[in-house]
């Protein structure tokens, strides 16, 4: 056993492949880089650019891209562009909206310009502008024209048909995308407003395009041929030879958007639906609210102008001049002064006074108890002689009397003793 030799155990070392846990830290980070960056290429949506004339407050962050009341997408940069007349705004969309991105969506701006026929622009007046987006037919796009308010005709809008009006006096307050009203009811839209000169004849007009709605109208089903043109114009016909005019509105009244409204004026001139190049025309009307609100405040400027403000001003100045050197007058001042004196005079006499007041009501009541005493002594001296003179009851009254007023006179006195020295003041019930 002793020349045996004990083997030692030996220990092999094996490689492996992983590399060890100190590495798995990195090797997840790059994983997590790795699903961003696909995350991003699928669902981080689409940049397109929309032209402006002016940025109207847009702000990149800021100002969200909106459709159908959904938030899509939001501005991410806005620069001047290359010709210096317009503004570019740079929108990221939402991916899966990317199939609306085509040349006929329409963007606008809901906020840029007052409408008081939308609430939800001048909410937006407040909290800034923010981009509609209302999707169109046609190829996939990235650049886009965008306006700074809704367009007159939406995108998915049917078949319209085309009349012309011409207002006289200023329609410069009416819009493209103005509505068009019958009854209340929206039946078309302003698609032009534009000034126009007749170099044969030197005269202006202002033709305004209208885009009515045949399915708006109540007409009924459509025609076979799809032409709308034929019954619509029938049904103008018919109504206008009834009195049926277009003329300027305003709702509300004066401060409110300016649109067309067909109305039924009583008394209306014979008219017809002419014909101007081949688009008919539909006869006019003034706008009889608003030219008398318009009548009424000028009247109403007019009378205010009649008024002889700057007489009265003058005269205002005037008396106001004579008041402040009256009152700056030595003689004034005079007068107060003495005032001043008496007063302080009477208030010192009163104090001189006030002591002999008490003795003098004293002896004054002395005086008439005195009398009252001798009456009595009278009345029973003439009760026991019957034979006494006959004058003597008459002297006893005018002694009563006397005795009373003395007694009123120490009352008076002991209430204002005062009156020594002014007199008797008459006394207010």
């Amino acid at each position: 056993m002793s020349g045996t030799r004990q083997q030692r155990t030996q220990a092999e070392v094996r490689r492996s492949a992983w590399p060890g846990w100190i590495w798995s830290v990195p090797i997840a980070a790059f994983g997590v880089a790795i699903w961003l960056g696909i995350r991003g290429l699928v669902h981080g949506g689409e940049t397109v650019t929309v032209t402006f004339d002016n940025a109207y407050g847009m702000e990149a962050g800021d100002t969200k891209v909106m459709l159908r009341g959904v938030k899509v997408g939001d501005v991410s940069d806005v620069a001047l562009a290359d010709d210096g007349k317009h503004v570019e705004a740079t929108l990221k969309i939402d991916h899966d909206e990317k199939k609306y991105l085509r040349s006929g969506t329409k963007f606008f701006l809901r906020g840029a310009q007052p409408d008081f026929s939308d609430p939800a622009s001048l909410k937006a007046l407040m909290a800034g502008p923010e981009i509609v987006m209302e999707p169109g037919p046609g190829a996939p796009m990235d650049h886009f024209n965008g306006g700074d308010r809704k367009p007159a005709l939406p995108p998915e809008h049917g078949p319209t048909v085309t009349y012309l009006v011409r207002f006289d006096g200023a329609v410069g307050a009416l819009k493209d995308g103005a509505a068009v009203e019958l009854r209340g009811f929206r039946v078309g839209t302003v698609t032009s407003v534009r000034l126009n000169y007749n170099a044969d004849t030197g005269t202006l007009s202002t033709p305004v395009q209208l885009a009515l709605d045949p399915s708006s109208l109540g007409i009924g089903t459509p025609p076979d041929n799809g032409d709308w043109r034929p019954p619509v114009n029938d049904m103008l016909k018919r109504l206008v030879a009834q009195g049926l005019r277009a003329r300027l509105a305003q709702n509300p009244p004066l401060v409110g958007p300016s649109k067309v409204s067909l109305d039924f004026v009583t008394g209306a001139p014979d008219a017809t639906l002419t014909d101007e190049n081949g688009t008919p025309v539909i006869p006019s009307t003034s706008s009889s609210n608003i030219d008398a609100m318009t009548a009424k405040a000028d009247q109403v400027i007019q009378k205010i102008d009649d008024l002889p403000i700057k007489d009265i001003g003058e005269q205002v100045h005037s008396i106001a001049a004579h008041v402040n050197a009256i009152s700056s007058s030595p003689q004034i001042k005079d007068s107060l002064t003495h005032i001043d004196r008496s007063v302080a005079q009477i208030d010192r006499t009163l104090q001189q006074v006030s002591p002999q007041i008490g003795p003098l009501v004293a002896q004054l009541r002395q005086t008439a108890n005195s009398a009252d005493q001798a009456v009595a002594a009278a009345n029973r001296t003439l009760g026991g002689d019957a034979t006494g003179q006959n004058d003597l009851p008459a002297a006893l009254r005018e002694l009563t009397d006397t005795a009373r007023s003395i007694r009123a006179l120490a009352d008076y006195l002991d209430r204002h003793p005062e009156a020594l020295i002014r007199g008797k003041q008459e006394e207010k019930p």
